[in-house]
């Protein structure tokens, strides 16, 4: 396992952060200066208004340049999201007390949460044609497929297989902008599952995202309000608070006016987690719950429960690689993101127009079958 494992947890001891972490919490995403991509982005509000008259507030399904994107596409970083599962999720499908289970499992579904963020920084993967593919494996076999299904909204399935455990869902994205332009949150509308070989089941809420500062200032992201990881057989739920609170007009007002009465506001991403034993009082058929464990810590730094260190940001994992056999279809073919590694913007512009033409004429043909 990493070398923070089990370690005892230190209250007094100043754990590593991420290096794009925040002073203030979050990933700080525009630490370099991107005046080219400001212009860029706001050349493009013009096409993004027009969505919002049109009362959709959805950016995923804009088409974005080649500046305005990382040499990844979608499916490629679907994989940061499962960087820990073949250390955390294998520790998982041994243990027979439920409760270290899930245990490993909050630890994993916390430790990710920071990849694909801190890659892209500022910019945006390149969005998938349909029927695009991607397998990754890593050295110890755990093996990634994922497929994009549908554009609008845009949809990925995927599944994941480990020792002992298998990851699978629908990843369907919502961008939304607010219409000032200032800010966006970001969703995933579909749970996450995790199936043991025991067949016990897993269901995780994936939480969202908000970036704050779009247009000026520091461009944050933060994690926003909770999400659940639900057992049913073992009557278990655990509970992930993130710290970052939205601040709706009123709250701000609110928020000011207290300032001075406040002790100084913690980080913004900060976790609080409790796993919770579900008990069935047979009143309406409601749900009581008992706290059996308690953790907490910072998705950008470390993570404890009941006073064990379970993950520090400086863990090392073992990177995907490609499989011997991959699809023609997969990501790692695309002819606009080689020309992109090659330094080539250009010509990869020119390249990905004729392949989102190919693919608006495929999903016209679909339309028409239909």
């Amino acid at each position: 396992m990493n070398q923070s494992w089990r370690q005892k947890f230190e209250k007094d001891n100043q754990y590593p952060r991420h290096p794009m972490a925040h002073k203030n919490g979050g990933v700080h995403m525009n630490q370099e200066d991107d005046t080219k991509l400001f212009q860029i982005a706001g050349a493009m509000i013009k096409q993004i208004g027009s969505k919002i008259a049109k009362g959709d507030f959805n950016l995923a399904t804009i088409t974005k340049p080649i500046c305005l994107t990382a040499p990844k596409t979608a499916n490629e970083c679907m994989t940061f999201d499962h960087d820990y599962a073949n250390l955390y999720l294998t520790e998982a499908a041994k243990c027979k007390d439920p409760l270290q289970r899930m245990i490993m499992v909050v630890t994993n579904e916390i430790a990710y949460l920071h990849g694909t963020h801190t890659y892209l920084r500022s910019l945006a993967p390149i969005d998938p044609m349909i029927g695009e593919t991607c397998q990754k494996v890593k050295e110890d076999g755990t093996a990634f497929y994922c497929e994009f299904i549908k554009a609008d909204p845009p949809t990925t399935l995927y599944q994941i297989y480990g020792d002992g455990w298998q990851i699978y869902g629908s990843e369907e994205v919502l961008a939304e902008i607010h219409p000032t332009f200032t800010q966006i949150i970001g969703k995933n509308l579909k749970p996450k599952y995790i199936k043991f070989a025991d067949g016990k089941l897993y269901e995780i809420k994936v939480p969202g995202m908000i970036i704050n500062g779009l247009m000026k200032g520091d461009r944050i992201l933060n994690k926003l309000d909770s999400f659940t990881i639900k057992c049913v057989q073992d009557k278990l739920v655990a509970q992930i608070n993130f710290s970052y609170v939205y601040e709706g007009s009123a709250q701000k007002i609110k928020n000011k006016l207290m300032f001075w009465s406040q002790q100084q506001k913690p980080l913004s991403d900060l976790v609080d987690v409790k796993i919770n034993k579900l008990i069935n009082t047979d009143d309406d058929d409601e749900d009581q719950v008992f706290t059996l464990s308690k953790g907490s810590g910072s998705w950008l730094s470390h993570f404890e429960m009941d006073g064990e260190l379970l993950w520090r940001i400086d863990d090392p994992i073992q990177p995907w690689k490609e499989p011997t056999y991959i699809l023609p279809s997969d990501s790692i073919f695309r002819e606009d993101k080689e020309l992109m590694l090659k330094g080539d913007d250009e010509t990869a512009q020119s390249s990905r127009n004729k392949i989102e033409e190919l693919g608006q004429k495929d999903q016209n043909l679909r339309k028409k079958r239909k």
